[in-house]
Order: structure tokens, then sequence, then C-alpha cells
């Protein structure tokens, strides 16, 4: 049996639905796709967490806190620092 993490099972669970803290929910769609991997982690946050689970239409699929210009700009500046930088070898160091 594969041992589970109730934040790591929260923050992968926060990629398809809504996680609310206040009131112990998970709420997820219809239209979301749910593997069986991720019904496990849903199964062992209501079982074990105390964790209730809700089909809610209303919810977005995959809602994030974080904008995407900003993820945007961070793969920009990863990328700009993984660039190979050229250097002019014909110098002589004295």
């Amino acid at each position: 049996m594969k041992k589970h993490d109730e934040n790591k099972d929260l923050r992968s669970f926060a990629r398809i639905g809504r996680v609310d803290y206040s009131n112990n929910t998970l709420q997820c769609s219809k239209s979301a796709i749910i593997g069986i991997h991720m019904w496990g982690k849903i199964d062992y946050l209501t079982h074990y967490c105390g964790w209730t689970f809700i089909w809610n239409n209303s919810v977005g699929v995959g809602t994030n806190n974080i904008d995407s210009d900003s993820k945007k700009n961070n793969k920009e500046a990863k990328r700009a620092s993984k660039e190979h930088k050229l250097t002019d070898k014909t110098k002589c160091k004295k």
C-alpha cells in the first residue's frame, strides 16, 4: 500500500478542484477528469483525514491563485539563465 501524505494529496487535488479549508470540503465539477490515482487520494482524504467530497458544477477546473503572467515571467527568466553564454576564448589573461 502506498503511504499518503495529507498536505501532498491536498496540493495534488487543488489542480483539478477547490479545497475549502474552512469546512474541510473538496469540491470538483463533473467535467473534471479524475484518474485512478486521484480517486485513491480522495479516498484517503475522505475516509482517514475527515474531509468531505462534493460534486459542484460551479467550481472551475484547475482554478489557481497564481496568475499566468507570473508563471510566464518565471519561465522566461529560467530559460534565459540556462542559455549558453558566448565567451571570447582568444583573449589572453595576463
